[in-house]
């Protein structure tokens, strides 16, 4: 006996399957174009992901211009400037700039993703680097006021840099790097000029912070610390004044002492100071971040080197230069094999500017 319900399904799914091939493959219907519409790269879907901010598509995974924004105040940061009164022309540039690093980075992560096994990161390794990251402010508080203004957690931070981590060792593993010692003399010869000793001093501080307080409070603060000085001058010990007063808790238990620094590595705002103040007389000076009382241990002037003195910093300098070569060329290559997947919307990227 024949089963007409059968029949009848049978039927029906073939007028269905029909009606799909007809219009999907055929004529493209409504059902085609309802699909095209919803489709990552069609215009409807494109103009709605810009809408939401979307200024690049690696992918089709999203790059937001906020992101870019702040990876062009972490840029400015790193260098000590800010975004006022940097005029539109330079504000684009800078947002190119960080949208390249951006996409740069997502082909890395992306690479990175599938290698994370052969890169691992220790804490010890994470710690290191943060050690070092904090070296570049004067204090505490300057470290956490940093952190504040890119409203970063100290979990954040770690978790950045470990990234950084993972990513440079996969790159040490794609890159070869060899410098042998006939560069590293030559490499000397040229730039021998800025391999000299640079002027140095060892000196000590005593801070308060005046972040978040207003004007009067903040000079009240000043005026204050400043009542030291005169301590100071009739034989008062810095180190224990330090310890009673300096709110930056990573110098006060060691007498306030900031070892040697170079004015590269000094904010901009206490160079002056620091370079210009004499030896065994504290000064009072104001940062951004708070006022300062400076006493300058000991100077050394600047002076050249010679080769064998400054091998070791010449070949990692060369290594360095390599490297910074090699990457470059890796993610150029990288750039190039990937880039019919890379979306850049410049409309977007000039918003708001």
């Amino acid at each position: 006996m024949v089963d007409k319900g059968a029949m009848v399904r049978a039927v029906l799914y073939a007028i269905v399957i029909l009606y799909l091939v007809v219009d999907l493959f055929l004529i493209g219907g409504p059902l085609r174009k309802s699909f095209a519409r919803k489709a990552p790269n069609s215009p409807d879907v494109i103009e709605a992901v810009k809408g939401e901010g979307v200024v690049a598509r690696i992918h089709y995974q999203p790059i937001l211009l906020t992101q870019v924004e702040r990876r062009v105040e972490e840029n400015l940061w790193r260098a000590g400037r800010s975004l006022e009164g940097i005029p539109r022309e330079e504000r684009l540039l800078l947002r190119r700039a960080a949208l390249n690093e951006l996409i740069d980075l997502h082909l890395l992560r992306l690479k990175v993703r599938f290698s994370q096994s052969e890169v691992p990161v220790s804490e010890a390794e994470i710690e290191d680097e943060l050690t070092h990251f904090t070296r570049r402010f004067s204090s505490e508080a300057a470290y956490l006021a940093s952190l504040g203004e890119l409203e970063w957690s100290e979990k954040e931070l770690r978790y950045r840099l470990a990234a950084r981590i993972q990513q440079e060792k996969y790159l040490e593993n794609m890159i070869e790097i060899e410098v042998s010692e006939k560069e590293a003399k030559v490499w000397f010869e040229e730039n021998r000029h800025r391999l000299g000793q640079p002027e140095r001093v060892r000196a000590r501080h005593i801070f308060r912070s005046t972040v978040g307080l207003e004007a009067e409070t903040a000079e009240a603060v000043g005026r204050s610390l400043g009542e030291t000085l005169p301590e100071l001058a009739r034989g008062a010990e810095f180190a224990g004044l330090a310890h009673r007063l300096s709110e930056d808790e990573r110098t006060r238990g060691n007498g306030g002492d900031l070892g040697w620094l170079r004015r590269e590595r000094v904010p901009a705002d206490l160079q002056e100071a620091l370079f210009s103040a004499e030896i065994r007389k504290p000064i009072l000076v104001r940062s951004r971040i708070g006022w300062h009382i400076l006493e300058i241990l000991e100077k050394k002037t600047a002076r050249e080197r010679g080769f064998e003195e400054a091998r070791e910093e010449v070949l990692a300098a060369l290594e360095a230069v390599k490297r910074r070569d090699g990457l470059r060329d890796y993610r150029k290559g990288l750039r190039e094999r990937e880039k019919r997947y890379i979306e850049v919307f410049f409309d977007v990227l000039e918003r708001g500017l």
